[in-house]
């Protein structure tokens, strides 16, 4: 049951909520490269979300999040990161395999292997802060709600991972049928447009982070408007401790 609710789950918060660099990622590989090397970058992302939500119900359940992810120098490396991914997008060079104005299929050198697509969908998405974020709110919102303890949260947030998995390569194959409306013109132009969005991501991440920690009435200002990020870490702090409390307790009385 829990399997099911985490499908379900997974392929709302897919639909609605995933609208990041890796989104902007897996529709211009699909439309450039076609499902089956989409398809790669989209296994990319999912790996760095598995390990992610894995780190926090694990390793991560005692680290001060909040102040982790407002680090200036983890904003700067994941900005780093992402930024780089934007030129390299940008100056991405889609060629026409026939030379027709409409309808054409891209031409694959060959240069780009599916193992750079995953490690590409994997590096943009688990640098990127607001991920780690996302996943923070989503583990303590929905652990509390359905409220999973054990293994159960376990077999839920697998469920989920894998909702929102086959929810992303459903978008890869619908945007790759887009391939065939979209001239070499368009498509390279499409490249330059996600490459500076995702430059532009970059350097916003930085700034606001650089700003959050140097000036004292920004970082109160937005504690103030938006505390909920904080208390949720706090909940799920909370909530991992009652959670192990109650196994202590319960393998106390089974002794």
């Amino acid at each position: 049951m829990e399997l099911i609710i985490g499908l379900l789950c997974g392929i709302a918060l897919s639909l609605f909520f995933s609208f990041g660099p890796a989104f902007f990622g897996l529709i211009q590989n699909s439309i450039q490269y076609g499902f089956r090397k989409a398809m790669a970058f989209a296994i990319g992302v999912s790996l760095s979300d598995v390990i992610v939500v894995f780190l926090m119900l694990t390793v991560l359940k005692n680290l001060d999040m909040e102040a982790a992810l407002h680090n200036v120098y983890v904003a700067s490396i994941g900005g780093a990161i992402i930024a780089i991914m934007g030129v390299i997008t940008f100056r991405k060079k889609a060629v026409a395999a026939a030379d027709t104005k409409s309808r054409v299929k891209f031409r694959d050198d060959g240069n780009t292997r599916m193992r750079h697509l995953v490690l590409q969908g994997f590096l943009l998405n688990i640098f990127n802060p607001f991920i780690w974020i996302y996943w923070v709110s989503v583990i303590t919102l929905l652990s509390g709600e359905v409220g999973l303890f054990g293994i159960d949260r376990y077999i839920f947030f697998a469920g989920l991972l894998g909702g929102t998995l086959g929810t992303d390569l459903l978008k890869c194959r619908l945007a790759a049928l887009l391939q065939q409306w979209f001239t070499a013109k368009v498509l390279n132009l499409f490249n330059k447009g996600v490459g500076l969005a995702l430059i532009a991501f970059a350097i916003y991440l930085i700034v606001a982070m650089i700003l959050y920690q140097t000036n004292p009435k920004i970082r109160e200002k937005e504690q103030e408007k938006t505390p909920q990020s904080t208390e949720l870490i706090h909940r799920l702090h909370t909530q991992m401790a009652k959670d192990s409390t109650k196994r202590s307790n319960d393998t106390t009385l089974y002794k």
